[in-house]
């Protein structure tokens, strides 16, 4: 498996959407697609998206931070990019 890359400003996007059970990529055009597993399959949810847009398909909306969304459903923030990095891989 390739090794995983996200910058430091997009990382606490993509722990929350891996938190809510979606797969992120940032598209060839600098937006982002939003992806689900289905089974075995890998299904696209939306593509498109800016950071504000996936934000708000993932609870943070508003003045709501990533972070405080996260913690308002009951879910653990990833403190480590190592949890992440094992986190990303399994959705």
């Amino acid at each position: 498996m390739s090794e995983i890359e996200v910058s430091e400003l997009d990382r606490p996007l993509f722990i929350v959407a891996a938190l809510r059970g979606f797969r992120l990529q940032r598209m060839q055009d600098g937006f982002f697609g939003l992806f689900k597993r289905n089974g075995d399959a890998v299904e696209l949810v939306a593509d498109g998206l800016t950071f504000k847009e996936v934000a708000n398909r993932c609870g943070a909306t508003g003045t709501t931070t990533l972070r405080a969304a996260v913690e308002r459903d009951g879910l653990a923030w990833l403190d480590t990019y190592e949890s992440f990095l094992a986190l990303a891989r399994s959705v």
